[in-house]
């Protein structure tokens, strides 16, 4: 249950502290004080969006904070996966900043909203009149039987996902495979022709960097062989070698002497050897060299054959080589399409058949939970004053047509359903959405929600106004129904009924004020003379009277 929030800089709430209790609490105001601003500073701490909209305009940050009961195990295991600390009570702080910032902590550890709405499931609900306007469409109703079992679902569901995405992912393949083959069979002719040709030049990676060396080398033959050979005679002629041999003899023999004379004999040793080894490599190359003008020729065709695909292709030598694989692939792939293809249609096959017997199973169990609700539902209505109603949940037994049938599966099923309802004896069973008036859509709602509850163990329930257009002897019974929600659950509910104020444990009115410039909103905790005074106000359209305030007595002792 939600035992404190505090909720600072939020729309036209400065600064606001407020105790809750178990039982039945209810809110009342006049239009504007600020008693629904109190429900969506809750709904934020339950996972809902956002918005810099909702921050004060003297302020660049609001924050809601909520202090949970910690009552539920479900709750614990949710915190256990996502590795918070807990105790007796779950502490959730929602802050949102000018620059959007949108920071959630629970137990003071920073989280997300995805495991904030993880928790929420087990937290609180919250309905207002826009839930009760959901019941006019039907597209809305399978998630409001999947919410009965909704930790049950959850498995069936993330199961089936799974599943789902596999299927569209082979289905997709498929698809891709058949563009894939419509398209290389157009363009056959040209690949054929293209693969031809670049085989037929047989590519060799590198071989353009290696044939311009050796192009380079022979353009420069009588410049190379000149130089290597005055190199080689000044190395002989000069006796260089034996000279450096001498003298890195003679300074190895005193290099015992110091350190300083070790190093240099060390450096003169690596200098002889190195240019030794200079000297043999060039007299080798100088052993090779031979000018053949045929190689050259050939080269020269070669690199100028190269620069023309190059060109005409406008790719790399090495990306040629690359192309040239592509086009041998598909080529081969070509030929062997239809099989290619109907491998992946079995594929196709097969996967939908394991998504549709995961999807059938999720079915059983929602007709299964359709059965147990409409008979809950039924005996609910009668206590909201529906006597002789009758209900029932349809299903449409629908079924994909073939193995690529993707719109049959959608993210939550093959399932769609339909509310159907006959509130008088005798009349037929007739579409909710179509024939329902709004205060049987208030009372249906109200019942859905009351088997909501008790299904879940939900510890706190919100209901914001969702009595609107209902009076008299029906105002009383769902009063008594909120009331014995609240025996099971804490009930938080903002309204303008009397008959359900008066059933209230306890009584905050919230009042809106001006101060100097601003607006203030305030809150309190009635006691049973203002109990009596406020709920003879709403009697008597905020005119107080005898009459009103011996009718509020009434109430408060009928509760």
């Amino acid at each position: 249950m939600l035992k404190h929030l505090e909720i600072n800089n939020y729309a036209i709430i400065d600064e606001l502290k407020l105790d809750f209790h178990e039982g039945m609490t209810v809110l009342t105001g006049e239009t504007g004080a600020g008693k629904s601003i109190i429900v969506d500073a809750i709904s934020l701490l339950l996972g809902d969006r956002a918005s810099k909209e909702m921050i004060s305009s003297k302020a660049d940050m609001a924050t809601v904070t909520g202090i949970f009961s910690m009552d539920s195990d479900n709750l614990k295991t949710v915190m256990k996966q996502n590795s918070i600390d807990y105790d007796e009570t779950i502490s959730i702080t929602r802050s949102v900043s000018k620059d959007n910032r949108n920071t959630v902590k629970i137990n003071g550890q920073i989280s997300s909203i995805k495991v904030l709405k993880d928790l929420a499931v087990y937290l609180a609900d919250i309905h207002s009149q826009f839930d009760t306007n959901r019941l006019i469409n039907p597209e809305n109703y399978l998630a409001l039987v999947d919410n009965f079992r909704k930790d049950r679902i959850i498995g069936f569901l993330s199961d089936y996902k799974v599943l789902h995405d596999d299927y569209l992912e082979a289905v997709n393949k498929y698809n891709l495979l058949q563009k894939e083959k419509e398209n290389t069979l157009k363009q056959l002719d040209l690949y054929k022709f293209q693969f031809n040709e670049l085989d037929s030049l047989a590519l060799v990676s590198g071989e353009e960097e290696e044939m311009t060396d050796q192009v380079s080398l022979l353009e420069n033959m009588d410049k190379i062989n000149s130089v290597l050979e005055r190199f080689t005679g000044m190395i002989e002629e000069g006796r260089v070698l034996e000279t450096l041999y001498v003298m890195k003899n003679d300074l190895d023999s005193i290099s015992k002497t110091t350190q300083d004379f070790l190093e240099l004999s060390n450096r003169l040793n690596d200098v002889y050897y190195e240019l030794d080894d200079i000297n043999q490599t060039l007299n080798d190359r100088h052993a090779r060299l031979d000018y053949d003008q045929r190689d050259y020729d050939r080269m020269i065709n070669r690199l100028t054959t190269l620069e023309k695909v190059r060109n005409k292709y406008r790719k790399s030598l090495e990306e040629l080589i690359e192309y040239k694989d592509f086009l041998d692939n598909e080529i081969n792939k070509a030929d062997n399409y239809d099989e290619i293809i109907a491998d992946q249609g079995n594929v196709v096959k097969e996967k939908q058949k394991v998504l549709l017997s995961q999807a059938l199973q999720l079915r059983e169990f929602r007709k299964e939970l359709a059965k147990k609700i409409t008979k809950e539902l039924k005996e609910t209505l009668k206590d909201l004053v529906i006597i002789n109603a009758d209900f029932e949940i349809r299903f449409e037994d629908r079924l994909p047509k073939n193995e690529f049938d993707i719109a049959a599966f959608s993210e939550d099923g093959i399932d769609t359903i339909d509310f159907y309802i006959s509130t008088n004896l005798g009349e037929p069973l007739k579409q909710l959405s179509k024939t329902a008036s709004g205060g049987e859509m208030s009372r249906v709602m109200l019942a859905f929600k009351s088997i909501f509850v008790r299904n879940n163990n939900l510890s706190t329930i919100i209901f914001d106004e969702i009595d609107t257009g209902i009076s008299g002897y029906i105002a009383k019974q769902i009063a008594n129904k909120i009331q014995e929600i609240s025996k099971i659950s804490q009930v938080i509910s903002i309204t303008h009924i009397p008959q359900v104020v008066a059933t209230g444990q306890h009584h905050i009115s919230v009042r809106k004020s001006i101060v100097g410039k601003g607006t203030k909103i305030s809150v309190q905790y009635l006691n049973y003379q203002e109990r009596v005074e406020e709920i003879a106000r709403m009697i008597s359209a905020d005119k107080v009277t005898n009459a009103s305030i011996e009718s509020a007595k009434e109430l408060l002792v009928s509760k």
